[in-house]
């Protein structure tokens, strides 16, 4: 796997709108982290106040972790609008021609960034290659009421489990989220695996600041709660340390 895109994973186009949780960043000018780490630090829970875009692209491509287990991003990193960077239109386009059943289960995994109200928010993404995982950093800064729109979908219990099917292969998603304490103002992992001809296993953290909203995703053999949840604490403190 030469290119670090999402959409270039196997199987990764039969993941309905993952690009909401999995599209991602990192660079800039920010410090170094390991996937591997066990410890997480953050904040108690608060309802945030109603706020203007706070950040610009580029402030928040300077708050991205820039390495992680030792390795530089894959790609180089982007900013701006979310809804004009190329991952994420790259991540969108894999879901066409993708079947899935139930039909209403295709939004199964649409609790991030997917509201239209994202698509001109500035933001910054980038992605790496740390052994057989692929692994995304995101950032965000829209408004508070946007940013709350980030967590606000669950996903409902007659599609924890589901099929999805993509040039005549069949994939059997299975997918599942938990709330994470003591992270930013609000948290939440999600678990995703597919097994088919392929097998994937992602887990994504979505996180809400005060004024800035962020996913770290690992996909990969190494993909687990404890890894992904200690890489978006790790993210999220970089980040709150460089912008304020």
């Amino acid at each position: 796997m030469s290119r670090v895109r999402w959409s270039r994973l196997p199987a990764l186009a039969a993941l309905p709108a993952l690009a909401a949780l999995a599209v991602t960043g990192c660079s800039g000018g920010g410090g170094s982290t390991s996937a591997h780490a066990t410890q997480s630090t953050g904040q108690a829970t608060s309802t945030p106040s109603i706020t203007t875009t706070a950040y610009t692209a580029t402030q928040l491509r300077a708050a991205l972790l820039t390495k992680i287990n030792g390795q530089a991003p894959a790609e180089p990193v982007e900013a701006g609008q979310y809804g004009s960077l190329a991952e994420v239109k790259a991540t969108k386009d894999t879901m066409t021609g993708v079947k899935v059943k139930p039909a209403a289960c295709a939004q199964t995994t649409v609790t991030g960034f997917n509201s239209p109200e994202f698509a001109t928010v500035p933001a910054t993404v980038s992605t790496f290659k740390v052994g057989s995982n692929g692994v995304s950093e995101v950032l965000l800064s829209p408004s508070s009421p946007t940013a709350a729109l980030a967590l606000k979908n669950s996903i409902p219990s007659s599609c924890a489990r589901y099929t999805a099917t993509v040039k005549g292969k069949t994939f059997v998603y299975t997918v599942s989220e938990r709330t994470v304490s003591h992270l930013a103002q609000q948290a939440r992992a999600m678990n995703i695996e597919a097994t088919g001809s392929e097998s994937i296993n992602v887990w994504s953290v979505v996180y809400r600041a005060s004024d800035f909203v962020g996913a770290v995703t690992i996909v990969g053999p190494n993909a687990s709660a404890t890894v992904a949840t200690t890489l978006a604490a790790q993210a999220y403190a970089h980040a709150a340390k460089t912008l304020h």
